[in-house]
C-alpha cells in the first residue's frame, strides 16, 4: 500500500486531526512517516520515497525551510500532494495571517492530476477548484474518560469573536459560577479586556466571567475528562456555512453531552435530541440548558447514543479510505 509522509505543525487542533488522520492510514494499510515542517529534510524524503504527502491547511506551504518548500512542489510530480482544510481557506485561522497563501495555494492545485484538497465544508470546498468535501471526523479510542468531579457547563475553545462572547455573556448572566472555559490563557485574558469594552457585562458578571477560567487542556485525555464529567458541552461554530467543526466529534468521542448550534450537516450525519442537541439562537441554548441541567438522566442518554454513532460511523479510517479511493480513481482514469 502507500507510503505517507505526513506533515505536521504544532497548531493545537492540527495535532489531534494529523494524529487522526495517521491513525486512519495506517488502519488502511499505508505506511506513515511523521515530521514537523521544521525538522524535515530534503534527505528524509528522498530516503523514504512517499507516495504520497499530506498536509493539514497550508501544510507544506505555510512554514519551514524554502528550500524544502521548493523541494516538494518542484518536485509533485514524483508523489501525489495530500492537503486537507479544516478552516475556510481563506481566513486567517488557515493561512494564519499570510493571505497570499490562497492564490498560491488555488494555483498549485489545479495539477489536480497530483495535487488533491479536501476540505471539511461543502461550501468552502467551492473556493478551490476540484477540492472535495470531506466532513471531520475522531480516532475516539484516543478519547478515554474517567469519571471526575462534575461540571455544570463548559466550553472549550478560543472565548473570541462577538459571537461567542454574545454566547458567553449569556452564559454567566444566566448561570453565574456553573460556566466553565478551558482555552489558552492570553485567548481567555483578550476575551475578557472585550468583554470589558463592549459592556457585555457589568463589573460583577466580569469578576464572575474570571473566576471561569479552567486554563487549557493540552492532551485528548485532559479534553475527555472535561468533556464526559459535564452535564452540558456548549460548542459555538465559528467557520463555514454547513460544516460542524472538531469539536463536535470530540465531545461524542468523549461519552459527553453536546448542545451546539445549528447547522445544515448536523441533520445528515446525527439524529438531534438522540445523539445530540441543538439550539437556534441565544435563548434556545438558555432553555436547553437549563433543561438539560435539570434532567442529566436525559442528557447522559443522549451522550452514549451520540457516542455510538460516532464510533460507527465518523471514524479516521473511513475518511482516509475516502481519500485514498479518489487518488486510486484519479490514477487510473
Amino acid at each position: 500500500m502507500y507510503k505517507i509522509l505526513l506533515i505536521t505543525n504544532k497548531n493545537y487542533t492540527e495535532k489531534f486531526v494529523s494524529k487522526g488522520f495517521a491513525s486512519g492510514f495506517r488502519a488502511n494499510g499505508c505506511y506513515i512517516l511523521t515530521k514537523e515542517l521544521n525538522d524535515l529534510q530534503i534527505a528524509d524524503i528522498e530516503r523514504f520515497k512517499p507516495d504520497i504527502i499530506f498536509g493539514y491547511n497550508y501544510g507544506f506551504l505555510l512554514q519551514g525551510r524554502m528550500e524544502i518548500i521548493d523541494y516538494i512542489i518542484e518536485n509533485k510530480g514524483k508523489f501525489k500532494l495530500v492537503n486537507y482544510f479544516a478552516d475556510e481557506p481563506d481566513s486567517r485561522y488557515a493561512y494564519l495571517n499570510k493571505p497570499e497563501l490562497f492564490e498560491e495555494y488555488k494555483k498549485l492545485s489545479a495539477d489536480r492530476s497530483n495535487v488533491f484538497t479536501f476540505l471539511w465544508d461543502k461550501d468552502a470546498a467551492e473556493k478551490i477548484k476540484g477540492a472535495k468535501y470531506l466532513p471531520l471526523a475522531v480516532n475516539y479510542k484516543a478519547y478515554r474518560a474517567e469519571e471526575q468531579k462534575p461540571l455544570d457547563i463548559s466550553f472549550v475553545g478560543r472565548p473570541l469573536t462577538q459571537k461567542r462572547q454574545e454566547i458567553l455573556a449569556a452564559l454567566i448572566k444566566s448561570f453565574g459560577k456553573k460556566v466553565n472555559i478551558f482555552c489558552y490563557e492570553n485567548h481567555f485574558l483578550q476575551s475578557l479586556d472585550d468583554m470589558e469594552q463592549k459592556q457585555l457585562l457589568s463589573e460583577e458578571e466580569l469578576n464572575t466571567y474570571k473566576s471561569a477560567y479552567r486554563g487549557f487542556l493540552k492532551s485528548e485525555k485532559e479534553i475527555a475528562d472535561v468533556y464526559f464529567n459535564s452535564k452540558v458541552n456548549i460548542n459555538i461554530t465559528l467557520q463555514g456555512k454547513s460544516g460542524l467543526n472538531y469539536r463536535v466529534y470530540e465531545v461524542l468521542a468523549s461519552r459527553g453531552f453536546l448542545l451546539t448550534d445549528e447547522r445544515e450537516d448536523i441533520t445528515k450525519n446525527f439524529i438531534v435530541s438522540k445523539e445530540l442537541e441543538t439550539y437556534k439562537d441565544i435563548n434556545d441554548l438558555i432553555d436547553k440548558t437549563q433543561f438539560y441541567l435539570k434532567h442529566p438522566d436525559i442528557a447522559q442518554k443522549i451522550a452514549i447514543i451520540g457516542y455510538a454513532d460516532v464510533v460507527k460511523s465518523h471514524s479516521y479510517t473511513a475518511r482516509a479510505r475516502y481519500i485514498l479511493d479518489t487518488i486510486k480513481q484519479a490514477v487510473q482514469k
